[in-house]
């Protein structure tokens, strides 16, 4: 592609994080590859005559034969760029590369994609030859005290996933039979499931307009002789008044369990959001602010509690004497292998928060001013949310079509989960919640996998115009 090429259309970047040269090793591009987020690498002599291109995949697919073992270059790998992808080789006139156009429009926009770098790599390669591939491990013991450390807590006590540890906070607390715990109606429904398998009772709540999570009035109304907890959940990233709620569950004698997993790095009264709950819980599925693949913990301030946890977690075996159980636990444990990747992005967490705050307002740029499309209520200044997806409210009626229409755009939209009174599964507990409802069946989340270019911007707003003009 010759330099006269390039348009306002076809924006050209540097080729830089694109590019190897021949000599370059299998590794050195494979953490490339991976740095750059789209698998792709052009290939040049030293000249930086252009040769061809390697793909994550080819250099996968040669490890897989054991192409490491050998001293393999990227020449070697390299193939024909003739492929349609999501890149296009911008040369000058002697075959020199100078430049990337970047084509989002063919790569299209995935709801969410972990974002993984040679940090994560290295990590893992590490632990892996550490042979601390199970419940044990440096990564593992500090992914657990650093986390813990962000959201202003003692410690931590990581899990397998996050589901697990809102269980385990519970049975830590001995939430269980006849027990009640308040929860927003509009959550996943691991918050209310997990209150079920102990036994109890979940108490579904209206969410607030305004922050989309519990209020302390919604709650006190439901306060009941045999409520025991609370579980405010930090919906998409916008923090729950916890400063009111933690009075009001000191008030009433009741436990406090912060849901944080769309949220960590949030905070509300300039504290971390986790800092406020008897045991606060996160998830770390691939999906999240930050991954471990799947993961959780529970973190809390009290050497009490985190001792239960932790036995609790270990099948309920005494951790001063192996092989006593004094009661039955649970196999809760993360491995060593998915901390290594947690420890390298929790080094990357500001910069992944301030990247998702970027593509927000981007998002926010293109679509404000469409009749119909209305973003998340501002929030006052005493919180500080962060964005965990991207998301705005439409028209329910227009909602399917708004998702079809960049569907066929290569744009993968999500409706927002159903609120809990609305499915059978829960129909038991359901309540009135009109707000939740609400925004249930209005709300749209969009991608934050990666930067969105210009053309798939202008792809999305098309898509939503062509619904809602």
């Amino acid at each position: 592609m010759p330099d006269d090429l390039h348009t306002p259309e076809r924006d050209v970047v540097s080729h830089l994080p694109f590019h190897a040269t021949a000599k370059d090793t299998l590794w050195a591009g494979l953490e490339r590859a991976l740095d750059n987020r789209t698998g792709i690498l052009f290939i040049t002599d030293d000249a930086g005559i252009l040769l061809g291109q390697v793909t994550l995949d080819a250099m996968r697919a040669a490890i897989q034969k054991g192409a490491h073992l050998h001293a393999i270059t990227l020449g070697e790998l390299a193939a024909s760029t003739d492929t349609v992808s999501s890149l296009e080789p911008v040369l000058d006139p002697s075959g020199r590369l100078t430049g990337v156009v970047e084509r989002g429009d063919r790569r299209g926009l995935a709801i969410a994609e972990p974002n993984l770098s040679h940090a994560e790599f290295r990590n893992l390669l590490d632990a892996f030859l550490s042979t601390w591939i199970s419940s044990g491990g440096e990564y593992l013991r500090s992914f657990e005290e650093r986390f813990a450390n962000r959201c202003g807590a003692a410690y931590g006590v990581a899990t397998s996933n996050g589901t697990v540890s809102l269980h385990l906070a519970m049975a830590t607390l001995g939430i269980g039979e006849g027990d009640e715990v308040i929860v927003p109606d509009l959550t996943f429904a691991a918050c209310a499931n997990t209150v079920m398998q102990l036994g109890a009772r979940p108490v579904l709540v209206d969410i607030d307009p305004v922050t989309w999570c519990l209020s302390p009035d919604t709650v006190e109304r439901a306060i009941t002789p045999r409520t025991r907890a609370i579980m405010p959940v930090h919906l998409f990233g916008r923090p729950a008044p916890m400063t009111e709620i933690r009075a009001l569950a000191d008030a009433h004698g009741l436990f406090l369990i912060e849901d944080c997993a769309e949220a960590p790095g949030a905070r509300y009264d300039g504290r971390p959001i986790g800092a406020f709950s008897d045991i606060a819980s996160c998830s770390f599925f691939a999906n999240k602010i930050i991954t471990t693949g799947e993961g959780g913990i529970c973190v809390t301030n009290d050497p009490d509690m985190a001792q239960r946890l932790r036995m609790l977690r270990d099948h309920g075996m005494r951790p001063e004497r192996r092989y006593w159980f004094e009661e039955a636990g649970f196999n809760y444990r993360m491995t060593n292998l998915q901390a290594s990747i947690g420890c390298a992005q929790l080094d990357r967490m500001d910069a992944l928060i301030g990247e998702r705050r970027e593509i927000h307002q981007r998002y926010v740029a293109i679509l404000q001013n469409i009749p119909g499309v209305a973003f998340p209520p501002a929030m006052d200044t005493r919180s500080e949310p962060v964005i965990w997806f991207s998301c705005v409210t439409v028209p329910s009626e227009a909602r399917l079509a708004i998702i079809k229409a960049c569907a066929e755009r290569r744009i993968d939209l999500r409706p927002f989960v159903n609120s809990l009174s609305s499915m059978p599964a829960y129909r038991r507990f359901a309540r009135k919640c009109p707000i939740s409802g609400h925004v249930s069946r209005t709300g749209l989340h969009l991608p934050t996998s990666r930067m969105p270019d210009a053309r798939l911007l202008a792809s999305m707003e098309a898509a939503f115009r062509s619904v809602l003009a």
